[in-house]
């Protein structure tokens, strides 16, 4: 997913502010969800309801509408094919010993399969050799966890990519989620609320960067990645939060 996004992370300047230096005072609450580990500290939180935008910024030619409200949070809502939107956090560091939650919404599909091209991810700067982590992306129809790593191929794609760790289709891993993702000892694991989807690979310590994006199409860019394509619809982020090991 990164491929598409390094002209406009550079753009942005990563990691302008915040991070470990500025920690929030407490993580809003997450249902259904695992605890972070102990000895974790909260360095970054976000509440759209409440906070708006805040330090969330559009991805430059995003073409999908942004929007936040104060009953579901950030939105991003694709009313036809080959539209997306990318929002991304310049001050939430996803550190080598982090742990992230997100309460996500994400629409569903026919037979409960996930609809378009959602994701809930991190990246690095410069990618892949700074690694990405999708803890949720929409991939055929299904919510799942892969990473990607090593360096940047001819074609654009990253020399490494760990196996896909999905959930099961139908109300597990689509409508309310709380999205957990634990990155430690250059691995990463994922749950969806309490339900352990996978452990995979990501064999680098660098920082990485939060994002939240809605899409459909353009198939050119990721065939695998779409499922059935249902719109209007708006995946929401209502709330995010960062932990690190100190």
């Amino acid at each position: 997913m990164a491929s598409v996004l390094a002209a406009g992370i550079a753009a942005l300047g990563f990691f302008s502010a915040g991070g470990f230096d500025s920690p929030a005072e407490a993580a809003p609450s997450f249902p259904d969800s695992v605890s972070a580990p102990a000895g974790y500290q909260v360095t970054y939180a976000h509440d759209f309801t409440t906070q708006g935008m805040g330090d969330w910024v559009t991805q430059p030619r995003a073409g999908a509408t942004v929007s936040v409200s104060s009953d579901y949070g950030l939105g991003v809502e694709v009313t036809g094919e080959d539209q997306w939107a990318e929002v991304i956090s310049s001050h939430a560091v996803i550190g080598p010993n982090s742990f992230v939650q997100g309460l996500v919404y994400i629409p569903a599909g026919p037979n409960g399969s996930t609809a378009n091209w959602p994701a809930f991810w991190t990246t690095g700067s410069p990618w892949p050799e700074n690694g990405e982590i999708d803890m949720l992306e929409g991939q055929k129809g299904r919510s799942c966890e892969q990473t990607h790593y090593g360096v940047r191929l001819p074609n654009t794609h990253a020399s490494h990519d760990s196996v896909s760790k999905c959930g099961a289709t139908g109300s597990s891993s689509t409508g309310w989620l709380t999205v957990s993702m634990l990155r430690t000892g250059e691995q990463v694991e994922v749950w969806y609320n309490k339900t352990f989807v996978g452990k995979v690979p990501l064999p680098t310590t660098a920082n990485e960067e939060l994002i939240f994006q809605n899409q459909d199409g353009p198939h050119n860019i990721c065939d695998s990645c779409n499922g059935p394509l249902v719109f209007p619809s708006t995946a929401w982020l209502s709330r995010v939060a960062v932990w690190n090991a100190r």
